[in-house]
């Protein structure tokens, strides 16, 4: 549903708005019915163009206003119940879904033997509610597994907060997660124990307790396939926690006491600025993105009750998390995981198990097209899709073209492109029909909930003649803030005129207002988005500045899509002389040795004199960038 935002020019549209049904009435009543149509049409354009011109003309006596802003909202028949009291918590919200409980919901794809029914899920939970102190962080540092919503449904019953770390993370990485997500359990396996010792010694914190993830589909504790398993009974495992069902405290008496204003995941992002941090999300937040991704699958041509999905995508990521953790359960749709990507496997599983809906990213996509490329029997394993959902970086139009290419029946599959954050959850995507007009920098439309306006205090004039600001977001899937960051919350949000707050996503855009179509032309943020990963500067540059003899550091983001990759200047101490203190290869290994692979892989890194500065010292990253593409 599309509504113009409350500003001085909407007042005259709506005299205008008044007029019209006058208008229409003496045309009906007066002119020779062949030509009403036209003349309907003719009416209908004036009037557009009329309030356009209301907006323009406010604007030209300098009237700070919202050109054309959107929103969009859930079916009524999709709306929670009006009393705030009866809404659910994610895990009623996780449980409530109408269909066979003993139905295999969540499948591993590498042995489909191994799964779980709603049922089975529900059984677990309780048994490990208990588990946990209420109103405590518990970090979840695993790979994906059919098991992890059973922790994160289980954390949640017990009134904590879940959060999720990425089991390539340094020990330097983890460590600071943990500080700033002021976790008090960690969860891992036996492969990545090490990392975790680590990281707990580094912040002396003997009050995180750690335990070890074990298989609890088999009677005997064991980590599923890790030989470093029996080394690590010095930690309580998944086992341990169990409480027999039948002396388990019943679910609904912990449920009860649940609201869904209540803080229930923290993520890791890095924001607009500075070094990761914690955004904080409810259980409401959570609620109307999944709710948001259900209407979405009501309006597909095919019934929703044939969908069946693959997942490879890591599990706590903020795209991943509503659609691997809640949505299977909630809507009882078979959905089988994958630790991992890899193409030919990936390939495989999908004619196996006849998947219709994925979610990627656009290097994944690039690869099932290498790999379709190779041989027919390779091509013919995708031709079961019906839905793509792409988001973590820009859907190139060559991209596009060239997935949609390896399929036979092109009418049948949907590349939906997404567009969303951490603080934000999924704001707009590609409807799920193949009518609709994929325009290069087009990120979809505005999914159920979502407002979204331009910022009109710094407007770019496009050479297509459209002006673009920064895109300002608001709606129920928001974050409540950055927990105890202050000023970082305080500087993520703007006031608006109808007295909310609007998150500034960071994205300069526009709103295309014949269609509602949102589109991205630039990036406000210093971030970097590195095969869907974010990339904080900050941080590279904070890690590059413990190296002797760096005196100054920058990192900014070249190239776009699939060829996006982080550029690291570095100033040495000129005492020293540049060439001879320090070498590109030295500074790449100390990089490695502090952060994640898919953090430094790519990055290329330059030595150079000096970096350009603002009088107020603050460096100039549109000049840095702007001189390494002209170079």
């Amino acid at each position: 549903m599309k509504s113009w935002v409350r500003n001085e020019a909407n007042l005259h549209g709506l005299q205008l708005i008044v007029v019209c049904p006058f208008l229409f009435t003496f045309a009906y009543l007066t002119l020779p019915p062949f030509i009403i149509p036209r003349i309907m049409e003719i009416i209908t354009k004036f009037f557009k163009s009329l309030l356009k011109c209301c907006h323009l003309f406010l604007e030209a006596q300098g009237k700070s206003i919202a050109p054309f802003g959107y929103y969009c909202d859930f079916d009524e028949q999709n709306q929670f119940p009006r009393d705030p009291s009866k809404d659910p918590n994610v895990v009623e919200w996780a449980f409530s879904g109408d269909y066979d409980p003993e139905m295999p919901i969540l499948i591993d794809a590498l042995e489909p033997t191994r799964s779980l029914s709603k049922r089975q899920v529900t059984e677990f939970v309780t048994m490990l509610a208990g588990s946990f102190e209420p109103r405590e962080v518990v970090c979840l540092h695993l790979s994906n597994s059919i098991l992890y919503p059973v922790l994160v449904l289980s954390i949640l019953v017990a009134g904590c907060k879940w959060t999720g770390t990425n089991t390539s993370y340094t020990s330097v990485e983890l460590a600071h997660h943990l500080r700033v997500s002021k976790a008090r359990y960690i969860i891992t396996s036996a492969d990545h124990l090490a990392t975790v010792e680590t990281a707990v010694q580094q912040l002396s914190a003997d009050n995180i307790t750690v335990i070890l993830f074990s298989d609890l589909l088999t009677p005997e504790p064991s980590s599923h396939g890790s030989p470093s398993f029996e080394k690590s009974y010095r930690y309580q495992t998944l086992h341990d926690l169990l409480t027999p069902l039948s002396s388990s405290l019943p679910l609904s008496k912990r449920l009860s006491t649940i609201s869904p204003e209540n803080v229930a995941s923290l993520m890791s992002t890095s924001g607009t600025t500075g070094l990761p941090k914690m955004a904080q999300r409810t259980h409401r937040a959570l609620i109307a993105e999944s709710q948001s991704d259900e209407v979405y699958d009501a309006r597909k041509p095919y019934p929703a009750s044939s969908i069946t999905r693959l997942f490879c995508t890591p599990m706590f990521h903020a795209y991943s998390f509503p659609k691997m953790v809640i949505n299977p359960l909630r809507q009882g749709q078979p959905t089988y995981i994958m630790k991992r990507f890899d193409a030919p496997t990936f390939a495989s599983k999908l004619a196996e198990f006849g998947i219709t809906d994925i979610i990627a990213v656009p290097p994944i996509l690039a690869r099932l097209v290498e790999y379709a490329k190779m041989s027919p029997e390779n091509k013919n394993s995708l031709q079961s899709l019906r839905t793509v959902l792409c988001a973590g970086a820009p859907l190139t139009s060559q991209l596009r073209d060239e997935f949609l290419g390896v399929f036979e029946e092109k009418q049948k599959i949907v590349l939906a492109q997404e567009w969303g954050m951490t603080e934000c959850g999924c704001i707009t995507r590609a409807p799920p029909h193949q009518n609709f007009s994929h325009e290069e920098g087009s990120v979809g439309v505005l999914v159920g909930g979502y407002q979204v306006i331009v910022d009109t205090s710094e407007l770019t004039l496009l050479p297509s003649g459209r002006r673009a600001g920064e895109l300002l977001a608001k709606g129920p899937q928001l974050m409540e803030g950055y927990l105890g960051d202050v000023e970082s919350t305080a500087n993520a949000f703007v006031n608006g005129e109808d007295g909310g707050k609007w998150y500034r996503t960071g994205d300069v855009g526009y709103v295309e207002e014949e269609t509602g179509q949102v589109f991205i032309v630039d990036r406000v943020k210093d971030m970097i988005k590195i095969n869907g990963w974010q990339v904080s500067p900050a941080e590279l540059e904070g890690v590059v500045m413990r190296l002797p003899g760096v005196v100054d550091a920058c990192a900014v983001s070249v190239g776009h899509s699939l060829d996006e990759h982080a550029v690291l200047c570095v100033v040495g101490r000129k005492d020293d002389g540049v060439e001879g203190a320090m070498t590109e290869k030295q500074i790449k290994e100390h990089m490695r040795s502090h952060l994640s692979r898919y953090k430094t892989a790519t990055c290329e890194v330059r030595i150079v004199q000096s970096l350009p500065r603002a009088a107020s010292g603050k460096i100039l990253r549109r000049l840095v960038r702007s001189q390494l593409c002209s170079s």
